[in-house]
């Protein structure tokens, strides 16, 4: 249980760097004006184009890589012989197809995926992500994760209305 402990807090602070990174805020707002020209503005969409290109081939590369090795993995028998138990093996093949399929999913789904809804804070959106691959891996964590999930999400709808009123 620790080392999801670890997985879990490894990838929101990942994620709070990305979103601290980026261009908007949490909220969705854009940070006060800083005075570029519209020339880097335009740079800075070429540049999130390319990322956001790159990112989608990277997700579906991934869950190739996962469905495929799953399968092989599966018809070969090789994975019991590198664990040494079945069952391990069982489980290291469920997992990697459970994230793959997701994976496959998301890179489907990447275009919607790209420009979420207006009222979903980014922040929201990174999180909700990050909580599928999580079940997908362990399907137990739903228990943890889903109210955790649900409080960030009230959370989140209160401050922004605050915020609008501020």
């Amino acid at each position: 249980m620790a080392i999801y402990q670890k997985l879990f807090q490894k990838l929101m602070q990942s994620a709070a760097n990305e979103l601290a990174k980026g261009e908007r805020g949490m909220f969705g707002k854009a940070p006060a004006g800083d005075g570029r020209e519209s020339s880097g503005r335009e740079r800075a969409a070429t540049t999130a184009a390319k990322n956001w290109a790159f990112r989608r081939r990277l997700v579906g590369g991934v869950a190739s890589i996962l469905l495929i090795g799953a399968a092989i993995g599966h018809f070969s028998g090789a994975v019991a012989q590198w664990t040494g138990s079945v069952s391990t093996s069982q489980f290291l093949l469920a997992a990697m197809t459970r994230i793959g399929l997701v994976l496959g999913a998301m890179w489907l789904a990447w275009d919607s995926l790209r420009k979420p809804v207006r009222w979903l804070p980014p922040g929201l959106a990174v999180l909700g992500v990050i909580a599928i691959v999580m079940v997908a891996a362990q399907p137990k964590l739903i228990i943890a994760i889903l109210p955790m999930f649900g409080f960030v999400a009230v959370l989140t709808s209160v401050l922004r209305v605050f915020r609008r009123e501020g």
